[in-house]
């Protein structure tokens, strides 16, 4: 059995000829998994007829290391990860829109990014898993920019700060709705949109009590369906 992430984006954009070999290895396998329902119907057509089966296995995070904490009164906007469909160049113009609207707000991002950040926006290549929780600990808003995937990039970050009580304001990618539609807790914005990230970042921050209530359905949301 194996697991399959970054080759129905590769195919979808380079095309399956490219990846002959890796197809082969595929076919050989009893049953593959994709943590996204929009992977499988590229990723079955790719492999072709008489292959595997493809299975969408629906993605959890560890409720008893990220867990609710008291909403922060310092407001502090987090955004996290470096996978190869992260959006730098998007997050932080929407980041540079955030400080000149809110210069009081402090702004970390942790990203391998070579963009220079903007005034006031803190960058940092890596964290720990302890790190990073207490920085979602810390955090008011949550914010992750991507660029057009099917794997649900930012998934992992979004349902660990929602577990620790956090919102989320996420580019809506195929899958996405699949793990943060129906809730308050989490905002989606289109991909490339700089302006809606910061808007919707903006709102949660200028309302502490509907953030913080906003934290408490995140939490709620995770607790229901999205854990180990």
């Amino acid at each position: 059995y194996s697991g399959v992430v970054w080759v129905t984006d590769s195919i979808t954009r380079r095309g399956g000829e490219q990846f002959a070999s890796l197809r082969r290895a595929l076919r050989r396998m009893d049953g593959l998994w994709v943590l996204s329902d929009a992977q499988v119907a590229p990723l079955t057509a790719f492999l072709g007829e008489g292959a595997p089966p493809v299975h969408y296995v629906r993605f959890g995070v560890d409720q008893d290391f990220f867990r609710p904490t008291p909403y922060p009164t310092r407001p502090l906007v987090v955004s996290v990860g470096g996978d190869r469909d992260r959006d730098p160049e998007t997050l932080l113009r929407a980041m540079a829109t955030l400080r000149r609207v809110r210069p009081d707000v402090e702004i970390v991002v942790q990203s391998r990014t070579s963009i220079d950040p903007p005034a006031g926006v803190s960058v940092v290549p890596y964290l720990t898993h302890a790190e990073l929780r207490n920085l979602y600990a810390r955090a008011s808003v949550v914010a992750i920019a991507t660029r057009a995937n099917l794997h649900v990039s930012g998934m992992t970050v979004g349902l660990e700060a929602m577990a620790t009580g956090r919102p989320l304001v996420i580019t809506r990618t195929p899958g996405m709705d699949d793990y943060f539609g129906g809730t308050s807790a989490a905002r989606m914005v289109e991909v490339g949109d700089a302006d809606a990230l910061a808007r919707e970042t903006l709102r949660l921050l200028d309302d502490p009590v509907a953030g913080a209530a906003a934290g408490e359905a995140a939490s709620a949301h995770v607790a229901g369906g999205f854990t180990t």
